[in-house]
């Protein structure tokens, strides 16, 4: 199994590739496996933004002890000028997850899904990327995996939880740092602007021995006040999700969405 020293040490080594994008901070180098059904939305591959309407699968090759925490964001907004710096906003913050007893194959590899066992209230209910038409135009979806296990694990998930609150202008390493967390694993996908018209390849759930990730409602906390000015924003999942169930929060959630449309 994985331990914060191992993975520190994974990641102090030399030669070892980022597996967050380039710049991103803070860094991994240690892989999380994400999925939207069969395929594999890793190491900065793009993906079709009709294929990444529910949650994602996530799940590492091997199985954890303990609880975790997802969070999403995409460092890509660009910002109101259009020549200024581009900002963060949040897509997705659950907590609770938990490895599954047995692996799930998804394109030929097999890994220990996380799992909403508690069916726990995301902080931040999930969000579909939704770049704009409006440079860059592809953006890189960032996720990140962190072990609030015990010790500190309640400060921490307060922390996260009163960040969660604003989407918009999020600063993800400010956040991590105040709530004195250590990133444990990494991953990125790209979604296009130019894609967004092209329909869903229509994948499925991978094949496995494991139902896949699942429970958690989500809250969709707060508006964004992201500085595009693209009529382009994130949307809402509403359907049943793998790690996150929407049903409880469609109407704030949409609120969000509403919000974060306007001040795109």
């Amino acid at each position: 199994m994985y331990t914060i020293s191992s993975l520190l040490a994974v990641a102090l080594a030399g030669g070892v590739s980022a597996f967050t994008p380039t710049g991103f901070e803070p860094a991994s180098s240690n892989n999380l496996t994400v999925a939207y059904g069969k395929t594999l939305a890793i190491n900065g591959k793009q993906i079709l933004r009709a294929d990444t309407a529910q949650p994602p699968t996530v799940g590492t090759t091997t199985k954890l002890t303990g609880t975790y925490t997802i969070l999403m964001v995409d460092p890509d907004i660009p910002s109101s000028s259009g020549t200024g710096p581009t900002s963060q906003f949040l897509h997705w913050v659950q907590s609770d997850l938990v490895s599954s007893d047995t692996t799930t194959t998804i394109s030929g590899q097999k890994v220990y899904t996380l799992v909403n066992t508690k069916n726990t209230t995301a902080f931040a209910a999930y969000l579909q990327p939704n770049p704009p038409n409006k440079a860059p135009t592809t953006h890189r979806y960032t996720q990140l995996l962190f072990n609030t296990t015990g010790g500190n694990a309640a400060t921490a998930l307060k922390s996260l939880q009163t960040a969660a609150k604003s989407r918009g202008n999020f600063s993800t390493v400010d956040v991590v740092k105040s709530a004195g967390l250590v990133v444990l694993m990494g991953n990125s996908f790209d979604v296009a602007f130019a894609d967004k018209g092209i329909n869903s390849t229509g994948s499925g759930a991978g094949s496995s021995s494991s139902s896949g990730t699942s429970g958690g409602k989500g809250n969709g906390t707060t508006t964004s006040n992201s500085t595009s000015t693209s009529t382009a924003g994130p949307v809402m999942s509403t359907g049943g999700a793998r790690i996150v169930n929407l049903r409880g929060s469609e109407w704030a959630a949409l609120a969000a969405m509403g919000a974060a449309v306007m001040l795109l």
